[in-house]
Parts: structure tokens; C-alpha cells; sequence
């Protein structure tokens, strides 16, 4: 078999070039530039000022006390000595209590059913109900784990009461402690910004190539078919090519987004940035493939937002970030495997959190990688089949009628005055 020695000499030259090219336009296109450089530098920063208070403390609380027993008012009082909650009032039954929640006055009511104390000394269940607003979930959620550890607290101590005579011992008779290993501060923010700073990296691509191959159209359509910018070189030269650009320019965003984001807010930063560079390197690759295989869905600027924006909200569920991916089904399961946010959340979460080395993400790596090559087979594909295919239509429309891609253009946008003078202009010559 013969190898052209030249072809191969001129491959690499071609990658520079249209890596040079892709440079160029990305820093030159406003549009691109605010995606790729400004969502990635403001988006990280604004989510994080959002949930900086870790944990909502001192949630007001209504209590109904329909027992008013010395048990109901031991219960009362180590709730309200809990971190979480802070007893405000005692309201006098539902209704009321009712109404200052209605006011904001309070956001959440708990009531104390008049046999509490006599289930207690019977040794049955005592049931106690607590009542939230709906309307922030962080608050729902510290006033029922404040609920739970008294509960907790005082289910323990009331069997070790049962217990210590005929076991000659006194206090609880189990102990507890709770020590946060990942989440040291066990907040929302700790718990779910580390997914969505992955999230922002592979948005902002997805975001920014789409906008790059609406740029790419609108100058076909002036230009009767032909992109000046436009290079003509092979598939895997182009393909490659724009995938480095985009790599070079996001390491650098990388490093502040996953490294120094979390550093300016205390969240978990038990990574090495060496590691976390190492899986940054597939990771934007699968993310450059993909988001060259999602642009053939995108026909101008502003489809790009349509196309793309409402996707981050369901792979940030698919990552499971609010589910776990394990209780998905299996259709939802490998859609998720298919998206490199999934498994580079899966694997800077341990980094991060969990302080695990990059030997012991080893499955999310190699994903990653899998991935990668994936997407770039796939890449290929579309840009031989789909892509310039659409090019050469163009220029042979443009070719037939004169000014036609240009008139097509003012239909899209209600303006057929412009587009029949542009025929009519066409015809005529």
C-alpha cells in the first residue's frame, strides 16, 4: 500500500489552520464571546452568591399544643433549642396558627394531639405532625431534620428510662453521632453547585458552537452559498481542528470555574488541580464533539438559545443531582451515560468532596474517553453527510436563482416586501 507522505505532512497543517480560524472567530463574534467567556466567568458567581447560606437556621414555628402535658412541653422546648428551628408562639388551634403562616409570620406548624402523653406512657406510638410552607424547600428540609433529631433524642432516652432497672444501666442505650465526611458543612450549596459548575462548562459549549454555525449560515446566505471564512479542508481536520480551539479555550476557564469558584466560597476543595485537569482533558473533548454533533439543528443565531438553553434543566436531573441514577429507569439510565456532564459530575464530586484521586474515578475517566472518540466518529459523520451535503445545496439554489437563500431568509422573518424585490431583482438580470 502506498502512503502519500505529502498528504500526511499537510493534515496537521490543516488542523492549525482551521484551529487558527476558529480562534479568530470565537474572540470576534460578540455573541460567542459573551458564551464561551462571560456566562462561564458570571454564571459560576451568581449561583453561588444564590445558596452562599449553606443552611437556613432559627425557621419560625408555630406550636399546637392540644396535650399540654410536661412531655409536650420537653418536646417543645428541645425543638426549639435545635439549630434549625425557632419557636416563636403557641397559637391556640389550626385555624390561627393557620393564619400567621398565611401572613409569613411563621413557615411551618406543629402540632401536639391530645393523647401524646398518654401514648407515651402506655409505651405506644406518639405521633406528633408538622405542617410546612412548601415554598422553599431548603426551609421544609431543616425543620423536619430538626424534628427528626428530637424525636430521635427522645425516643432514645424514653426506652433507656424502660430499660435501665432491669438492666442496672441509666442514660440512652445507644449513642449517636453524626460526622459529615464529603459535605462537611451538610449544605445545599456544598451539596449540589459542584454538578451545576460542571454543568455551566458543557451549556456554554453547546451554547457558543451553535452560535458559531448560525454565524456560519447567516454568512452562506450573504455571500449566495459561500462562507469566506470558510476553508473547505477534510472531515477530520475541521472536526478536530474546532475541538482544540474550543479545548485551548476552556482550560483556562476550567481552572477558575472548578478550581477557584470553589476556593472564593468554601465549598469542598479536596482535589488536586492536577487531577482535575486530567479529567478536564476528555471531558471538554466529549463536550467539543458533542457540540458539534448538536449543531445540525441549528439554522441561525437565535435558534441556538431554543435549541439548547432548555435542555440544562434536564441534564442536570439526568446527571442525578435530585434523583439518583441508580432509581431511574433504564431508558433515562442511558441517556444520561451518553451526556459527559453525567460522568465528570460523578467524578469532580468525589475529587472534591470525598478527596478520591483520579486511580479511583478510574470508570468515569475512562467514560469520559469513551465518550469522547464517540463523539467525534459521530462528528464526522455530520459534517460529511448532513453538513456540507447542505452546503453544496445552497450554492446550487443560490446558482438556479440568484438571491433566492437571501429572499428565503426575509420570509422566515415576515418580510416578503424585501423578499420579492430580491427576486424581482434576480429575474431581471
Amino acid at each position: 500500500m502506498k502512503i502519500n507522505i505529502s498528504r500526511l505532512w499537510q493534515w496537521p497543517i490543516e488542523v492549525i489552520k482551521v484551529l487558527r480560524r476558529e480562534l479568530w472567530l470565537s474572540t470576534h463574534d460578540q455573541g460567542v464571546t459573551i458564551l464561551f467567556f462571560v456566562l462561564c466567568l458570571t454564571y459560576p458567581l451568581i449561583y453561588s452568591l444564590v445558596y452562599n447560606v449553606e443552611e437556613a437556621r432559627d425557621i419560625p414555628v408555630v406550636v399546637v399544643d392540644d396535650c399540654r402535658s410536661q412531655q409536650s412541653r420537653e418536646l417543645v422546648r428541645d425543638l426549639d433549642a435545635t439549630a434549625q428551628v425557632s419557636v416563636i408562639d403557641y397559637a391556640a388551634n389550626m385555624g390561627d396558627a393557620r393564619n400567621l403562616m398565611n401572613q409569613k409570620l411563621c413557615y411551618g406548624i406543629l402540632y401536639i394531639p391530645n393523647d401524646y402523653s398518654r401514648n407515651l406512657g402506655r409505651g405506644e406510638n406518639a405521633d406528633v405532625s408538622l405542617y410546612c410552607d412548601m415554598g422553599v424547600l431548603m426551609r421544609y428540609k431543616q425543620m423536619l431534620i430538626g424534628l427528626n433529631s428530637v424525636v430521635k433524642h427522645l425516643t432514645l432516652k424514653t426506652i433507656g428510662e424502660k430499660v435501665a432497672p432491669l438492666t442496672y444501666q441509666t442514660g440512652g442505650i445507644i449513642n449517636s453521632k453524626e460526622v459529615a465526611i464529603g459535605n462537611t458543612s451538610k449544605g445545599i450549596a456544598s451539596s449540589i453547585l459542584l454538578c451545576i459548575l460542571v454543568m455551566v462548562l458543557q451549556q456554554s459549549m453547546l451554547l457558543g458552537v451553535g452560535m458559531l454555525r448560525g454565524g456560519n449560515r447567516e454568512r452562506r446566505i450573504r455571500n449566495g452559498g459561500i462562507d469566506p471564512m470558510g476553508m473547505g479542508y477534510g472531515i477530520s481536520a475541521t472536526v478536530i481542528g474546532k475541538a482544540l480551539c474550543y479545548w485551548m479555550l476552556y482550560t483556562v476557564i476550567t481552572v477558575y470555574v472548578l478550581y477557584l469558584v470553589p476556593m472564593f466560597f468554601s465549598f469542598p476543595q479536596n482535589g488536586h488541580l492536577l487531577d482535575i485537569l486530567a479529567l478536564a482533558l476528555p471531558f471538554l473533548l466529549a463536550c467539543a464533539f458533542f457540540a458539534q454533533v448538536l449543531q445540525v439543528f441549528v439554522n441561525d443565531r437565535e435558534s441556538t438559545f431554543m435549541t439548547f438553553v432548555f435542555t440544562s434543566v434536564i441534564f442536570l436531573f439526568l446527571t442525578g443531582i435530585s434523583w439518583p441514577r441508580y432509581a431511574m429507569s433504564p431508558f433515562w439510565t442511558a441517556i444520561g451515560n451518553m451526556l459527559p456532564c453525567t460522568w465528570m459530575s460523578e467524578a469532580y464530586i468525589l475529587l472534591q468532596s470525598d478527596g478520591a484521586r483520579l486511580g479511583q474515578v478510574q470508570h468515569q475517566f475512562v467514560m469520559l474517553w469513551v465518550l469522547a472518540v464517540a463523539y467525534f466518529a459521530l462528528a464526522c459523520c455530520v459534517e460529511r453527510f448532513l453538513l456540507r451535503p447542505r452546503y453544496r445545496r445552497m450554492g446550487v439554489y443560490e446558482k438556479e436563482q440568484p438571491g433566492s437563500l437571501l429572499a428565503e431568509e426575509y420570509r422566515r422573518n415576515a418580510t416578503d416586501v424585501a423578499a420579492s424585490h430580491i427576486l424581482q431583482g434576480g429575474q431581471d438580470k
